[in-house]
């Protein structure tokens, strides 16, 4: 494959780090793939407000993709921001306020939290909270729910979101989101072909990504269907699976690095 540029997408949750620590050589490996003219990019399920501050501190990237493809950024500019309306979003904190179970809104801005404990360093809606005072205007990109959804969640939630289920909760976001749409928007921008971009990812989330990219890279510890779907397992997030993948895949074969 003649690419003699390469943009990359790497999930940060199990992929990019493990046990909310980032792995040094990871690090290393991307400034190394950045300076040699390729593209590097975030590509999460987390919304922006979601994504560790130590993350985009200690890993230079050229862009994000977050809030599962809502969001996406290219040299620190916006170029595709989608969001839950309004309307729909107070719908869904009513839901899940009655069930008494934990959500979280995850915003671009700001997190919401419904039914957590009330706390100076969270925006909570409990019982005898107002969702439209609090919610209208909040540009919440997805939701995260403890659990695994029951009847009624999937009937108000089918028919205008994509459900993932993880261990012990689920998430969701739009439909017509993806992390493989946020992808598309990027790779059209940069002029960059499909058979030249590389996904690295761990969950049932990034499904899309992997099939989508003409590189497919599955962490060690990914489940077997992520796995299957992959032209390349690499080692887990603990150990730099993301640095040796990029050693293998870019850093070990170029002819040259830019300085």
């Amino acid at each position: 494959m003649d690419c003699k540029k390469y943009a990359v997408f790497i999930d940060i949750d199990g992929t990019l780090m493990s046990g909310g620590t980032i792995p040094e050589a990871n690090i290393e490996a991307i400034a190394r793939v950045r300076r040699q003219g390729h593209k590097v990019f975030i590509n999460t399920g987390r919304s922006l407000a979601c994504i560790p501050g130590f993350v985009l501190d200690r890993v230079e990237v050229d862009g994000i993709v977050a809030g599962i493809g809502s969001y996406v950024t290219l040299g620190g500019k916006v170029v595709h921001c989608v969001t839950i309306p309004d309307a729909r979003l107070i719908r869904i904190a009513e839901h899940f306020m009655s069930t008494g179970r934990h959500c979280i809104l995850e915003g671009i801005e700001k997190l919401y939290y419904i039914n957590f404990k009330n706390s100076k360093d969270r925006t909570v809606i409990e019982s005898g909270s107002d969702p439209a005072a609090v919610l209208t205007g909040a540009r919440i990109s997805k939701a995260t729910v403890a659990g695994i959804p029951s009847k009624a969640d999937i009937e108000l939630l089918e028919p205008d979101f994509n459900i993932f289920q993880h261990e012990g909760y689920f998430e969701f976001g739009l439909k017509g989101c993806s992390k493989a749409a946020g992808m598309m928007i990027l790779l059209e921008k940069l002029d960059i072909r499909r058979e030249c971009c590389i996904a690295i990812g761990d969950s049932s989330n990034d499904m899309d990504m992997l099939r989508f990219a003409g590189i497919s890279v599955a962490m060690k510890d990914a489940p077997e269907e992520v796995k299957a779907v992959c032209d390349l397992v690499t080692d887990s997030a603990e150990n730099a699976g993301v640095a040796q993948a990029l050693k293998e895949l870019i850093i070990n074969t170029s002819k040259g690095e830019t300085l």
